[in-house]
């Protein structure tokens, strides 16, 4: 039986798990230890930090994986990059993975390679933060370089603000260094690499839905994207740049990005898969299994994309604003039966714990819905999430 180490064991990583399950493997997954849901779902699990790259690398080493893998989170990505490096697995290398972590070494990478980026500058202190703003213009991004899951992420419109924004950066970071970015003015969305060696292969662009500045925190996502044939093309050689900018390798990688008029600038990318359900999206409108064709990949099998379009989708995170115990779970018989609900999933019971939402990880479910284009199906999963009640204690 193979072997695969899976990096992680939260929500995002569920799916993972289960399809590799599924496909025979063996499932050896490690995390720190807590209330994931992940860990009773391993076949063997290590309480390992997935930040620990040394540790994850000798258990890969003990164990012989055929594959390592991960997902929704890029923490773990340099601890994926120094296995595939020790065992010549596929996958991204441990200096790419660094790079893709690190947002100081991806810009670097980016403005190296000619890939469009906004205008940013590395700081050190919070008066030299003050000094990029006012040298870039406001509005800025202050970033923390090597979060995930938009934490420690603020978007700065005065300099009054920067002060708050500069400690919630440090709060979220282990560099000494915070970025200060040009805010991009124009639409925000996202896509999908499939990325098999060194080529990509495939390129799924989506739409993003974000909670209101100063965070901009995903809280869902839809396909298809409604762009013209001339913006796609150009979206695709824009992410295929970064990708080999990067030295992404074998995974589909998350991008991030801007189109300020017709014309398309990386934010960032990851060497890892989109999380906030845009697996599940992918899945539904391209009609196979996303996190399948990623393990075979992982174990480098080359596998063929599903090249059949189904339903535009839409996703949208359950959460609730506020903090308490989880008292009842309400969902009305209207979304139990509607017919354009492909998914509806909570992942919280009665008695459990939770927190106001913040980040995706805050989250207590998700609602996908179908219709027959984007706009219409983000409209629905507003309206029908709108419906389902989290009481609290």
């Amino acid at each position: 039986m193979q072997k695969i180490l899976i990096l992680g064991a939260g929500i995002y990583q569920v799916p993972l798990i289960k399809a590799a399950k599924d496909m025979g493997l063996k499932t050896i997954v490690v995390s720190v230890e807590g209330p994931y849901p992940g860990i009773e779902l391993a076949d063997e699990f290590f309480p390992i930090n997935t930040t620990d790259v040394s540790a994850v690398t000798k258990l890969a080493v003990d164990q012989s994986v055929d594959a390592v893998i991960t997902t929704g989170t890029d923490v773990s990505v340099p601890a994926l990059g120094a296995v595939v490096d020790q065992l010549g697995l596929p996958g991204t290398g441990y200096e790419a993975a660094l790079t893709s972590m690190n947002k100081v070494r991806m810009k670097k990478a980016l403005y190296a390679a000619g890939v469009k980026t906004a205008e940013f500058q590395i700081v050190y202190s919070e008066k030299e933060a003050l000094a990029a703003a006012s040298e870039i213009g406001l509005p800025v991004m202050v970033k923390a370089v090597d979060s995930s899951g938009s934490r420690g992420i603020t978007r700065v419109t005065s300099l009054a603000l920067l002060p708050d924004a500069w400690e919630q950066a440090k709060a979220n970071t282990r560099s000494d260094a915070v970025l200060v970015e040009k805010w991009l003015d124009g639409v925000e969305f996202g896509a999908q690499a499939f990325v098999q060696g060194s080529r990509v292969v495939r390129v799924l662009s989506h739409n993003d839905t974000v909670t209101p500045p100063p965070n901009c925190t995903p809280i869902g996502h839809s396909v298809p994207v409604q762009f013209c044939d001339e913006q796609i093309k150009s979206v695709e050689e824009t992410v295929i740049k970064a990708i080999k900018a990067l030295g992404i390798r074998d995974t589909v990688s998350n991008v991030d990005l801007m189109l300020v008029g017709d014309v398309p600038y990386v934010i960032e990318l990851g060497a890892r898969m989109g999380a906030t359900c845009l697996p599940e999206n992918i899945c539904h409108y391209i009609g196979g299994d996303i996190y399948e064709y990623l393990i075979n990949t992982a174990l480098g099998n080359q596998p063929e994309i599903p090249n059949g379009y189904s339903t535009a989708n839409a996703a949208l995170l359950l959460f609730s604003c506020t903090a308490g115990e989880l008292q009842e779970v309400i969902v009305p018989e209207e979304i139990e039966l509607h017919k354009d609900v492909l998914e509806l999933v909570i992942d919280v019971k009665p008695g459990e714990k939770v927190d106001a939402f913040k980040v995706g990880p805050d989250r207590l479910g998700h609602i996908i819905v179908a219709a027959e284009s984007a706009e219409l199906a983000e409209a629905k999963a507003i309206k029908l999430a709108a419906k389902i009640q989290f009481k609290l204690r």
